[in-house]
């Protein structure tokens, strides 16, 4: 378990410097989002993107899901980029264990 809260705190810590070592225009920069992806009731698979809020979107397979979200981000942030907005940085999580 600590092998992999050391992953993820690399992993967080390397998309941190990526936003912050971003020379003054990150929208050239590859920025990392996470997205959840979980089967609705229809059985449709639906993609959010916790960092940029109201970002959805969906697909019949996760593939599809995960190629129709990547869109949604790039229209967000294109959206941010026309109204002289910052990228929000990616949200950090960690994994806990706990006994059951």
């Amino acid at each position: 378990m600590d092998e992999l809260n050391t992953a993820v705190v690399a992993a967080v810590s390397a998309a941190k410097s990526r936003v912050a070592n971003c020379s003054g225009d990150c929208w050239s920069c590859g920025v990392k989002f996470r997205v959840t992806i979980e089967p609705d009731e229809d059985g449709v698979f639906v993609a959010e993107c916790p960092a940029l809020p109201g970002c959805i979107s969906q697909g019949k397979t996760r593939d599809e899901a995960m190629v129709n979200v990547r869109d949604a981000i790039q229209g967000y942030l294109e959206s941010l980029k026309n109204h002289g907005e910052p990228i929000p940085a990616p949200i950090t999580e960690a994994v806990v264990e706990v006994s059951v």
